[in-house]
């Protein structure tokens, strides 16, 4: 099943319990626009949230030009664009997950610091057309929405506590199914718990 930006606010409407769909989620009906204020930032956000499997890929990372003076680290890389949330680093030969650390240049550039050479980046990254989105993903995202905007949409500050902690519940479902789907563990559990500095 495929989705649109119209079905999840409308989802988001309903969970609200405004029953009036939106035709057009570009229109210049106020409920649109209030939602579309707050769609890109939302949809960030539940992806950077979870580690989503539709949403994982990998990536050969990119050695910055401008190293980062004063690092306990080697290697300093390139935060890709698209990235959301980095995840893993792994060296490119064996897979072993190293340590890395996120920073940033004087000019404000993101990078990756880590002592690998030849890095992988697993992270999740920005997908911005619905019609790739998991319907666990859907349902979490118009619970935030719904939680972001029921003040202005309903005048109720209840039903946005109500949508959050339905979006919390979500979630955890979400990690499981998630789990289903995933197959053999490449990396050490343990090195996991490493991986931040």
């Amino acid at each position: 099943m495929t989705f649109s930006k119209a079905q999840i606010f409308n989802i988001t409407l309903n969970i609200l319990g405004v029953s009036m769909p939106l035709e057009n989620p570009n229109s210049s009906d106020n409920r649109a626009i209030l939602l579309n204020n707050y769609y890109d930032l939302a949809r960030d956000y539940v992806l950077k949230d979870f580690d989503w499997n539709f949403a994982s890929t990998f990536r050969e990372l990119s050695l910055c030009e401008n190293q980062l003076k004063y690092s306990n680290f080697k290697y300093c890389y390139s935060y890709p664009n698209d990235c959301i949330c980095a995840r893993d680093v792994f060296h490119k030969e064996n897979y072993i997950q190293q340590k890395f650390c996120i920073s940033s240049l004087i000019d404000g550039e993101t990078v990756i610091l880590t002592d690998v050479e030849d890095a992988i980046l697993r992270y999740t990254k920005r997908v911005d057309k619905e019609v790739y989105f998991s319907c666990e993903f859907v349902m979490a995202l118009s619970y935030y929405l719904a939680s972001l905007t029921s003040s202005v949409i309903t005048g109720s500050v209840q039903k946005g506590e109500l949508a959050w902690e339905k979006y919390n519940k979500i979630l955890s479902h979400a990690k499981v199914l998630n789990a289903y789907e995933g197959g053999e563990v490449l990396f050490d559990e343990r090195t996991y718990l490493d991986s931040r500095c």
